[in-house]
């Protein structure tokens, strides 16, 4: 299953990075049309802003799989290892049914908006939070494997920080 989310997190990373190159290229490509043209592409912006969404939605799923967001574990770590484990898994319990529960009605808010058109491209508005539920589909499972490797004690549920 690591492989498996590793995977995937790596493909979304590669689609953000492909939508951050298109990003640049459509603004630099704006810039020069107004400085030089004086014409703008008018559906530039909402493309940008549709951009910025899945840039940042997929780009956080690699962070989420690889461990890096940021934890708090201050309290947790006065903690003998078997409260750790104790909390670790509450956590992992209460992410995968807060994640689920966004998840749902994510979804649903998606399906709502195909039928939506956005005002200036006259695309589906659901290209917006199509990303969302892409996350948090990887967000759900992580968060169930996080909960049978600590189960299993095969994750230490609060890693040691890194200092520089």
């Amino acid at each position: 299953m690591e492989k498996l989310l590793k995977r995937i997190a790596f493909w979304y990373s590669v689609v953000a990075l492909i939508c951050f190159i298109v990003l640049i290229g459509i603004l630099s490509m704006e810039i020069v049309s107004r400085y030089f043209f004086h014409y703008s592409f008018v559906w530039s912006q909402e493309f940008a802003s549709i951009l910025v969404s899945w840039i940042t939605f997929l780009g956080f799923g690699k962070l989420v799989v690889d461990r890096e967001d940021i934890m708090i574990t201050y309290l947790v770590k006065k903690l003998d290892e078997g409260k750790q484990r104790v909390v670790g898994l509450f956590n992992s319990l209460i992410m995968t049914f807060i994640t689920g529960a966004m998840l749902f009605f994510s979804a649903k808010l998606t399906v709502s908006h195909m039928e939506k058109k956005t005002i200036i491209m006259k695309t589906a508005s659901a290209w917006f939070y199509a990303p969302l539920v892409l996350l948090l589909i990887l967000l759900v499972a992580v968060s169930i494997n996080q909960f049978f490797l600590i189960l299993r004690k095969k994750m230490d549920p609060f890693p040691a920080e890194e200092v520089d």
